[in-house]
């Protein structure tokens, strides 16, 4: 991007999104979509005074990033230059069409131009507050994994499991 700042890169890593979920929606259920592919396809569909500055580099920098704002929602944090990216994304292409479709929604509404860039507020769960769950007791685990050794998954914290 020979001339774009902070400010149009994003605008155009949202309008590259929104392109990709309408492709992608408007595609044939029988045809199969790569996201790295249906990504690099909507480029294409930019306005043509965005596309007129972009070089072959840039494009591939603004696909990237586009791609690291569809793995952010999965909670997959990469940056754009990753080298693992495109693997990441093949594993995406795993996911259900209505879940892909879905994902490149939400990635394109998070990505909107104004907005801010904090986690939209029904997706923060507030922390419980008073007394732990029932059915749990309160203290210290009186379990092995406490002292270093292994309990067999009874949920504490050390061990990573549940009976």
């Amino acid at each position: 991007m020979t001339a774009t700042g902070a400010p149009q890169r994003h605008l155009l890593v949202h309008q590259l999104l929104h392109h990709a979920h309408a492709l992608l929606a408007a595609a044939a259920d029988s045809e199969a979509l790569p996201l790295a592919s249906l990504l690099a396809r909507a480029v294409d569909h930019l306005p043509a005074e965005d596309r007129a500055d972009l070089d072959p580099p840039a494009r591939a920098r603004l696909t990237a990033e586009a791609a690291a704002q569809l793995l952010a929602c999965t909670r997959t944090p990469i940056r754009p230059q990753d080298p693992h990216l495109e693997s990441c994304l093949r594993a995406l292409d795993r996911l259900p069409r209505a879940a892909r479709t879905g994902l490149l929604a939400v990635a394109a509404q998070r990505t909107t131009p104004g907005l801010d860039s904090a986690a939209p507020p029904a997706a923060c769960v507030p922390a419980p507050v008073g007394s732990p769950a029932r059915g749990r007791a309160a203290g210290r685990c009186p379990c092995a994994c406490n002292s270093g050794g292994f309990c067999g998954g009874c949920g504490h914290a050390g061990c990573g499991g549940r009976r």
